[in-house]
């Protein structure tokens, strides 16, 4: 028998602090009902714009506010579907949902043209969540995904709650930062992931349930090879094991300097020792 749930549904593209609102009133409602709380979220539903959080990232931020169901469904392949159909098969029946907590704007199905009265209909109870505000202004993804193409992350970290990551892979990369005895980790990133300004930024690594400060670079890496696809690297200041194939979570805390290209490798590596003895200083103060 599927057990009785109550679900937020939407994007959730950042998990900021709007959302944490709504998903710390779907745990107080579902302890209230003795049901258990999900979180249905749609994937590539951002109408071509870049995604702050990709899935993995999302799912963790929303299970570190006590919710362990996420679900992600592909908005492709369920745009067309009913209103009717979504909440009385695929919710009710398939879901077992007795009740929807969504903020001020619930629309759903083909057209967009569900909304509460249509959940009502079929049964189920819904709940809203205020939006919630910084000031005078409402919180949303799209002016955290301004503020982080702008490079603005103490404005965007306020807003989500919780530091901009990034997360992938650790992949292989050339190893010459390895000789200078500086080896650093890659990770592979989706094409529609936003980023911020070409740069080198303070950060924490965490992988293997461990966290290592460390000093990050986005960019094309114009030194060794100047690729057209964006990489992300870190250098962990810290000692591990081999973290090539882990899954690894990039937190970036402040901006240190531009990508710049240098006259050659020694005089790269020199500089990344530089930038890490300064995200050292700048991650003791946080």
């Amino acid at each position: 028998m599927i057990k009785n749930r109550v679900v937020a549904i939407g994007d959730f593209d950042g998990v900021h602090r709007g959302h944490q609102e709504i998903l710390r009133q779907l745990v107080a409602w579902a302890n209230e009902l003795d049901a258990e709380p999900m979180v249905i979220s749609f994937i590539a539903n951002t109408k071509g714009k870049k995604v702050i959080t990709c899935p993995e990232i999302k799912e963790y931020y929303i299970q570190q506010c006590g919710i362990e169901q996420v679900r992600f469904l592909s908005f492709e392949q369920w745009k067309d579907v009913s209103a009717e159909d979504f909440a009385e098969n695929f919710l009710k029946k398939e879901c077992g949902v007795v009740g929807v907590l969504s903020g001020e704007d619930l629309h759903f199905g083909q057209g967009r043209r569900g909304n509460e009265f249509t959940l009502l209909s079929h049964g189920i109870a819904v709940k809203k969540a205020e939006d919630q505000k910084i000031g005078e202004k409402r919180i949303s993804s799209s002016a955290i995904r301004s503020w982080l193409e702008k490079g603005d992350l103490a404005r965007a970290e306020e807003a989500l709650g919780h530091p901009f990551a990034l997360m992938g892979k650790v992949c292989r990369g050339k190893g010459l930062a390895h000789t200078f005895g500086l080896p650093t980790v890659n990770i592979s990133i989706v094409e529609e992931q936003q980023l911020l300004p070409f740069g080198v930024y303070a950060a924490r690594a965490e992988g293997r349930g461990q966290c290592w400060k460390a000093v990050a670079n986005i960019g094309v890496r114009p030194t060794v090879e100047n690729t057209d696809h964006p990489n992300v690297e870190a250098h962990l200041l810290e000692e591990t094991e081999d973290l090539y194939g882990e899954i690894l979570r990039i937190e970036f805390k402040a901006f240190l300097r531009a990508e710049k290209k240098f006259c050659n490798t020694e005089e790269l590596f020199l500089q990344i020792k530089k930038d890490g003895e300064q995200s050292k200083e700048v991650l003791e103060d946080q």
